[in-house]
């Protein structure tokens, strides 16, 4: 099944049951100033809803594109992380029982979408602490499921990290504004027992055995983040979302979200121009996957007024869209002129439905490149001569991860090319140790030292 069908599908479900389609928010919202909205959330149906005329009724559907800068360096690495992707979302606002709304997502996995429940797992709140508070197990959910028909092996209580959504959780500027929060419970796709990783492997895991791909976000709750108080919210709502993405892969019988249809002309164009052939072909498939992952990205937030590279927020994380697709480049021996042209074109038809794109659009992008590809350049030629000099002054032997971070943060060498040159040298380095350099640099960054 097409990405626009399951779009499809989803919408007229919620529809017949008696929820209003609202527009899309675009990724650039005033809460977020210094970054993009990032998940299909609150911030998304309380901007559609603004802009309509008025609020009939507490029900909602709308299909939101999502922007996820902290997983940009995921990508490639799994079978399904995306920086951009799309969720459809639906809203019940107002007491509403959860049976009703687990129904529903059943229905819609199993029936309107046609998904296999022999290969469907369930994961729910199992309890846990929440800001030295303990929250009981969610026994209204897992009943349900079970009333449903899923049974008990396959469903797998979790805790506060996996099971429990609360706004603005891992963000460093966290709300000082009551913060909205609940438990969620969420749907699975098992690939089977030969991707597992071994016998205790369960949803949850990250091994890529268990897809989850829809989920349900009971938010009936504020915590105080000044006294850590948990209250009931004057009105609870409930959100439904699925991966699209994710849906197409289960659907198509792929085993990667960059393996779908949608996807795969545009890897099939980047591979046109590719002349470093000697690469590993793991190394080609994660710069092909990253190419096209964040120039959809791009044009996507482009479309919604993203500004120029620069060094500030929104301006920053272009840039480093931008450049992690040239640094893809060369590693892959792309040189020709017409490249980023005929690649953009390829991922506008990918968009063509819900996000055309305009000549103006591409123009625009195009300026983008051409401005931040002539600094990038220049930071590539000096960090190359650098990292010669100090290769020359270790007497041909590797360094610690300390260095090549050096080279990666201060001087702005991607860490992919630095890998890159040291391995056309015949040289290497303690991948542990340079995680552990990389943190040690997140944290003095944090302190200010």
């Amino acid at each position: 099944m097409e990405c626009h069908a399951i779009r499809h599908r989803f919408i007229t479900y919620y529809q017949q049951n008696d929820f209003r389609l609202l527009p899309p928010a675009p990724l650039l919202h005033p809460s977020v100033p210094m970054s993009f909205v990032m998940s299909a959330g609150l911030g998304q149906i309380e901007t559609s809803l603004a802009n309509v005329k008025n609020r009939d009724g507490n029900k909602f559907v709308l299909v939101q594109d999502c922007f996820r800068h902290f997983d940009r360096e995921s990508v490639g690495n799994d079978a399904t992380h995306l920086s951009l992707f799309e969720m459809p979302a639906a809203f019940m606002f107002g007491n509403n029982k959860k049976e009703i709304t687990i129904n529903h997502l059943w229905q819609l996995a199993t029936k309107n979408l046609g998904i296999e429940v022999e290969h469907l797992w369930v994961s729910y709140f199992a309890g846990g602490k929440l800001e030295g508070q303990q929250l009981p197990q969610d026994k209204t959910t897992y009943q349900t499921w079970r009333e449903i028909g899923v049974a008990d092996n396959r469903l797998v209580g979790l805790g506060i990290k996996d099971n429990y959504w609360v706004q603005g959780k891992g963000l460093q500027n966290t709300p000082t504004n009551p913060r909205k929060c609940g438990p969620s419970t969420e749907l699975f796709y098992d690939r089977g027992v030969e991707t597992s990783c071994g016998s205790a492997c369960q949803p949850g895991c990250p091994c890529g055995r268990f897809i989850e791909f829809a989920n349900l976000l009971f938010i009936a709750y504020t915590l105080n983040p000044q006294t850590n108080v948990i209250e009931l919210m004057a009105e609870p709502f409930v959100e439904t979302v699925i991966g699209t993405e994710r849906t197409a892969m289960i659907l198509q019988g792929v085993d990667s979200v960059f393996a779908i249809h949608n996807y795969r002309a545009v890897l099939d164009g980047i591979e046109i121009f590719i002349t470093n052939k000697d690469l590993p072909l793991q190394l080609i498939r994660k710069s092909k996957r990253i190419i096209v992952d964040h120039l959809r990205a791009l044009c996507v937030l482009v479309k919604d007024g993203a500004p120029p590279p620069g060094k500030n927020g929104r301006e920053r994380l272009i840039k480093l869209l931008i450049r992690s697709i040239i640094t893809q480049q060369m590693l892959l021996g792309i040189t020709a002129k017409k490249f980023l042209s005929a690649i953009i074109q390829l991922v506008a038809e990918f968009l063509a439905q819900e996000n055309k794109l305009t000549l103006a659009i591409i123009n625009k992008i195009s300026l983008y490149f051409e401005r931040e590809r002539l600094k990038f350049k220049k930071t590539i030629s000096q960090g190359q001569h650098q990292l010669e000099l100090r290769l020359q002054q270790n007497q041909g032997t590797s360094f610690p991860g300390t260095q090549i971070v050096f080279f990666e943060k201060e001087l702005g060498l991607p860490y992919s090319l630095i890998l890159y040159i040291l391995q056309q040298k015949g040289l290497s380095f303690s991948k542990h140790d340079y995680e552990n350099a990389l943190l040690n640099w997140k944290h003095s960054l944090k302190l200010g030292v």
